[in-house]
């Protein structure tokens, strides 16, 4: 099935944004837009900061903890953005909320459909998986670190098109909405979204992103269970902190935090 295709001519026409897609590209095929994006800031480190790189198709996509990610040609919108910034700024749990928050805000925006944010990486409509965002980062030249917010959101896909060992887990906005999808709309009010938290000269500020995360999120005090450093641990969510991660009323008893960047809902 041949679905529109993204341009980068159609992205960036209305795009308004100061820092996240400064320069955009396009790939009929990548292994995944985060090696790509990767590549891209350690070849050119003074131009790279803001890049946006699309993809149709990715032969080796994947998401947190090694899991593969499954998409079909053209069937899903496939992003990665670079940002630059000093080597100790270690804050892959953070980027990891504001990419959700802004993932979330853009197909609220751009399809009608409200999906709520699960900790730590994924949106979900009811119980079945809408997307999920990945946030790597590798050192560069001069101090520098390259972070990568890579984001996968089913757009155009139907039931089939998963595979049936998580067919009845996922789903997409074409399943979801009674409006017809437009993937170049939902590509640039991602980038705009994200501009909104990371343009120059707007700080993170943690309470500001804990609120915003949380009013798109799952209601805290749920059942949930981790897989975190080899273990797997079971309790109820108690509250959820930018920098601290996740913390959990464990069922044997004590309370303790999972950051964002090492944790993983099982």
């Amino acid at each position: 099935m041949q679905w529109p295709l993204l341009t980068v001519k159609a992205i960036v026409e209305g795009l308004r944004t100061e820092r996240i897609g400064r320069v955009v590209e396009v790939l009929d095929e990548a292994p995944s837009t985060n090696d790509v994006a990767l590549a891209a800031a350690e070849r050119s480190v003074a131009s790279a900061d803001g890049l946006a790189v699309f993809a149709e198709y990715q032969t080796a996509g994947r998401g947190r903890q090694g899991r593969t990610w499954h998409a079909p040609r053209g069937a899903s919108l496939l992003c990665s953005v670079v940002l630059l910034g000093p080597d100790e700024m270690a804050q892959a749990g953070l980027l990891t909320l504001v990419a959700g928050v802004a993932a979330c805000d853009a197909v609220r925006e751009t399809s009608g459909i409200w999906p709520m944010l699960r900790w730590p990486n994924d949106l979900y409509v009811g119980s079945r998986k809408l997307g999920g965002i990945l946030v790597e980062s590798r050192p560069i030249a001069s101090g520098q670190r390259a972070w990568v917010i890579g984001a996968g959101i089913n757009c155009y896909q139907h039931a089939n098109h998963f595979p049936p060992e998580i067919r009845d887990q996922a789903t997409s906005l074409e399943i979801e909405s009674i409006e017809p999808i437009n993937r170049t709309a939902l590509a640039r009010q991602c980038l705009s979204q994200l501009d909104m938290w990371l343009k120059p000269g707007t700080d993170l500020v943690a309470d500001r992103l804990r609120s915003a995360w949380l009013d798109r999120a799952e209601s805290l005090g749920r059942p949930v269970r981790l897989r975190y450093e080899g273990r797997v641990f079971e309790g109820r969510t108690v509250d959820v902190d930018p920098q601290a991660g996740l913390l959990v009323q464990l069922n044997e008893g004590a309370r303790r935090w999972f950051d964002a960047a090492r944790s993983q809902i099982v």
